[in-house]
């Protein structure tokens, strides 16, 4: 079964983040106070809330208790983002990400019970997306909107192959271009292997990487 999601803030940052889990998942719930705000994603996810996400009983009402991942993204309201953080932490969220404007506040917010604090200068929505629906997907960087490049985590139970049998190519249209073994990055030949526990980087269109990381991680 697939994780579901919530974010709650629907500016550029919120919206950015939606629009993409909405192209992989169903499973996301969109909260802002302002109702324009929800309006412009109600076209990518059915479930959307105009409500105050610092009220507990409303998180609760709305489903928070069984979220495996919720987003705060909502600006440059910290007392919001505090306040909604420890909601969501004492209604359960498995894994809280909360965005913040100023890094003076990122030990703060983890504290609070923030799993991780999400810089907008450092984190494009669209690139934060592509990882958090993916615990192999260790690093996304986007060279245009259809291609990436991403480091994918190879499970400890991997099957050692070479590059040849696994025929990445022909199979997937993606390019192995790069792996990192024991902290030390290598180039790849044909013949080198992929071992558990390496981490790989992989170029090539994020649908096409998406599929080649399920198979490898499933």
């Amino acid at each position: 079964m697939g994780k579901n999601y919530m974010v709650i803030g629907l500016g550029r940052l919120g919206t950015s983040i939606v629009k993409e889990l909405s192209l992989h998942t169903k499973d996301i719930i969109g909260v802002d106070v302002d109702e324009a705000c929800v309006n412009q994603v109600s076209e990518y996810i059915e479930q959307c809330f105009v409500c105050d996400s610092t009220k507990k009983r409303i998180l609760e009402e709305i489903g928070a208790k069984n979220i495996d991942h919720a987003v705060v993204a909502i600006g440059n309201n910290l007392q919001a983002t505090i306040l909604t953080t420890i909601n969501l932490k004492e209604l359960g969220v498995k894994y809280i990400t909360v965005r913040v404007d100023d890094s003076e506040y990122s030990n703060v917010l983890e504290r609070l019970g923030a799993d991780e604090v999400l810089i907008p200068e450092n984190d494009a929505g669209r690139q934060y997306a592509k990882q958090i629906l993916s615990d192999t997907m260790l690093d996304y960087y986007s060279i245009d909107q259809e291609h990436a490049i991403v480091q994918i985590a190879i499970p400890s139970d991997f099957e050692e192959h070479s590059l040849l049998e696994l025929d990445y190519r022909n199979k997937y249209d993606i390019n192995i271009v790069g792996i990192i073994r024991d902290g030390k990055f290598f180039l790849p030949k044909g013949s080198d292997t992929i071992k558990p526990s390496d981490a790989i980087l992989v170029v090539g269109r994020n649908l096409k990487i998406t599929k080649f990381d399920k198979a490898i991680n499933g």
